[in-house]
């Protein structure tokens, strides 16, 4: 069996039974006390500790190393959890741990509450009613407010421990909400200058118009400005402080946000499941994706700690309804995550637009195959764009596309290897990678190409001799090794590779170790 839009949208609704509940962090400013999960390599938040996870038709069930879904005791795909970061276990230059100053959200995107507290909570008849954003500060699990110092510390372990690629920064809304745009957009800064990653930062709209342009001059790359909803009613009722902020107040600052950041740089929240008027919701939708907007429509999720902790899950049949009519605006507007640098929209686990969507990519015929080993550049990755698509690439063979990995293909190898990449007319086709395994043994491993650079000249062949070529040239080299799957045996021994040993099994797939003998001519 596999999952059928209809799963994820009932797993969203619904969650799944697991077994450790220790795994699942409480609380936040969001709409999500949840779990963060890898299946059929999407990441997806699902709930966990709500009453309808524990009577769910999903369940996890340990299946090895990895877990299997299954629906009515039939198993639907395998999955896995998100692994504890590495970066976790820090503690910043005065003693607090990593794991109170930020966390690790989706796959790769670091996300931080810098102000861990909004003036509306403070009052029943200000605060929204989904929200607990004192909840994890009561309980210890967070400071109050974070410097730009500590945030650009974390950041700079999370990128080196554990891949992290982008930067969301939150926060309570502050007496004068300028006030706390501003502060993000320093803490943006140190982290930019720290680490180069995108940072999304979060906020109402700007009372100063300049705001948005210094914001982005200190490095900010996106921006979110979320609604919550775009029923007047459903404003009053469960957003009564943020109400006071009418609509058109939130359409003129995405306007004034586009026309600083760009399309497809500024999101805003949409949460379904407050008892919204369908047309008002989806004419707010269309008429935000219109400006460039990319809207983020997501289910309740009820926090333990919050008004709505007994709200009833989102109809299932409704929230997938929404998400093919929101999608459909997102594809006729040419928005997407993969157009976004940073934040919820790219992060993409809370919500199944992911699904809906027509990414960019899907709706450009693919090239014709390359008919000459000259347009194709061969060459070792290094800014931080190269390093950028060369992950994205492994990730979706390796993960999306073989589901060799549930989660990350990356190892403790790639501290140290040498990351080739192949390129056509500028656009990445294919990687390979080379690394130290002890002595002078190393190891090629990971060549992977794009499905639509698998006709004409043959770009695996040219990576597999480049890095032959880099390898012969080190004095230190003494053995090249390869661990290559079986099926692509054959392929390996037309470049002039040997079978070591009998095949044997590697993440569930026969697998074979072969050598490429340095003192032999390149083939």
């Amino acid at each position: 069996m596999s999952m059928t839009l209809a799963d994820y949208v009932a797993l969203q609704s619904f969650g799944a039974r697991i077994i450790d509940h220790e795994i699942v962090r409480r609380g936040g400013a969001g709409p999500a006390d949840a779990g963060s999960y890898v299946i059929d390599g999407h990441p997806v938040m699902i709930p966990a500790l709500s009453p309808s996870a524990r009577s769910s038709d999903y369940a996890f069930v340990q299946d090895g190393d990895r877990l299997r879904l299954e629906r009515d005791g039939r198993p639907l795909c395998h999955a896995a959890a998100m692994p504890r970061p590495r970066f976790y276990d820090g503690h910043t230059a005065d003693g607090v741990p990593y794991d109170k100053i930020a966390r690790l959200h989706g796959l790769d995107c670091l996300a931080s509450t810098v102000i861990q507290e909004c003036v509306r909570f403070s009052s029943r008849r200000t605060r929204c009613r989904f929200c607990a954003i004192g909840a994890s500060l009561a309980r210890g699990s967070t400071i109050h407010t974070k410097t730009p110092e500590q945030l650009a510390e974390v950041a700079s372990a999370a990128r080196d421990l554990d891949g992290v690629r982008h930067v969301t920064l939150t926060a309570g809304t502050t007496v004068c909400p300028d006030d706390g745009a501003r502060y993000l957009g320093r803490c943006a800064k140190a982290i930019a200058e720290a680490t180069g990653l995108p940072v999304e930062i979060q906020f109402e709209p700007l009372r100063d118009q300049a705001l948005y342009a210094r914001l982005r001059d200190m490095g900010v790359t996106d921006v979110g400005i979320h609604v919550e909803s775009f029923d007047p009613a459903v404003r009053r009722r469960m957003t009564p402080g943020k109400a006071e902020v009418d609509l058109e107040t939130y359409f003129e600052a995405f306007a004034a946000a586009v026309a600083v950041f760009g399309r497809n740089k500024v999101s805003t929240y949409v949460i379904l499941g407050l008892g919204e008027n369908l047309e008002a919701t989806l004419d707010g939708c269309r008429r935000a994706a219109a400006l460039g907007v990319y809207p983020v429509v997501v289910p309740l999720r009820p926090l333990l700690d919050s008004c709505l902790a007994e709200a009833r899950p989102v109809d299932p049949d409704y929230l997938g309804g929404m998400y093919q009519a929101v999608g459909k605006m997102l594809t006729d507007q040419g928005l997407s995550a993969e157009r976004s640098s940073a934040g919820c929209v790219r992060c993409r686990a809370c919500s199944l637009l992911q699904f809906t969507e027509t990414a960019p990519s899907r709706g450009i015929r693919a090239p014709a195959a390359v008919a000459d080993a000259n347009a194709v550049s061969l060459r070792v990755a290094e800014t931080p764009e190269d390093i950028e698509e060369y992950w994205r690439l492994r990730h979706e063979v390796f993960v999306s596309e073989q589901g060799i990995f549930p989660v990350t293909d990356r190892d403790a190898h790639d501290d140290q290897a040498i990351p080739l990449i192949a390129e056509v007319a500028g656009r990445l086709a294919g990687v390979v990678r080379c690394y130290r395994h002890r002595g002078g043994v190393w190891y090629g491993g990971r060549l992977a190409v794009r499905p639509e650079y698998r006709n004409g000249v043959n770009i695996g062949a040219l990576l597999v001799r480049k890095a032959v070529e880099l390898v012969r040239a080190r004095p230190d080299v003494k053995r090249f090794l390869a661990t290559v799957q079986f099926q692509n045996v054959r392929f390996f021994q037309r470049l002039g590779w040997l079978r070591l040993g009998k095949p044997f099994l590697l993440q569930d797939r026969k697998h074979q170790l072969m050598e490429k003998k340095l003192h032999e001519e390149a083939l």
